[in-house]
C-alpha cells in the first residue's frame, strides 16, 4: 500500500464503532447526518473543528476519510507543507491527476493526484493559493470515484 495515514486507512471499511471508540475520535464532538435525498443512505461523521470527516455505508462501515489541517493531518503520515513535487516523489506516479479547474457549482478548485491499491484509494487535493496539501481523502477501492483522468 502507499504511505499515506496507515492509522486511518485501517479504518476503511471497519464498523464506525470501532472508530468512534478509539483516541483522538473518542474524545471529539461528532455530528452524524444522513441525506434522506439520496438513494444509497450514506451516513456523514463531521468532527467539527478538528479537519476529520467520515461517509458510511448503509451498514455503518467506514467508506471515506476526508482529512484536513489541525487534527486531520496529524492523523496523515504527510505533511500538508509538502508540495505537489515532494509528494510525487514520496507516492511515485499517480493513477489519475488533474491541473486545477473550475467546477460548476463548486468554483476554482486546486490540482490533485489519486493513487489507486487493493487496499485504499488515496487523493491528495492541493491548494489552489499555494503549492501544499490542502486535503486528504481515502477510500474504499468500491467508494472511488472511476477514473476519467490519466496520465
Amino acid at each position: 500500500m502507499t504511505k499515506a495515514s496507515p492509522s486511518a486507512v485501517e479504518y476503511l471499511g471497519a464498523h464506525v464503532s470501532s472508530l468512534l471508540a478509539d483516541r483522538p475520535f473518542a474524545g471529539w464532538q461528532v455530528t452524524r447526518t444522513v441525506d434522506e435525498e439520496t438513494s444509497e443512505d450514506e451516513a456523514h461523521y463531521l468532527f467539527e473543528g478538528h479537519g476529520v470527516e467520515l461517509i458510511c455505508d448503509q451498514q455503518e462501515r467506514v467508506l471515506t476519510i476526508f482529512l484536513r489541517r489541525g487534527d486531520g493531518e496529524a492523523l496523515s503520515e504527510l505533511a500538508f507543507s509538502l508540495s505537489r513535487r515532494e509528494v510525487l516523489e514520496l507516492y511515485g506516479p499517480p493513477s489519475c491527476s488533474e491541473a486545477a479547474r473550475r467546477y460548476e457549482g463548486l468554483g476554482d478548485i486546486g490540482p490533485w493526484d489519486r493513487w489507486d491499491h487493493a487496499a485504499a484509494s488515496v487523493h491528495v487535493q492541493y491548494r489552489l493559493d499555494r503549492d501544499e496539501i490542502e486535503m486528504i481523502t481515502l477510500m474504499r477501492p468500491d467508494a472511488a470515484p472511476p477514473l476519467l483522468v490519466t496520465n
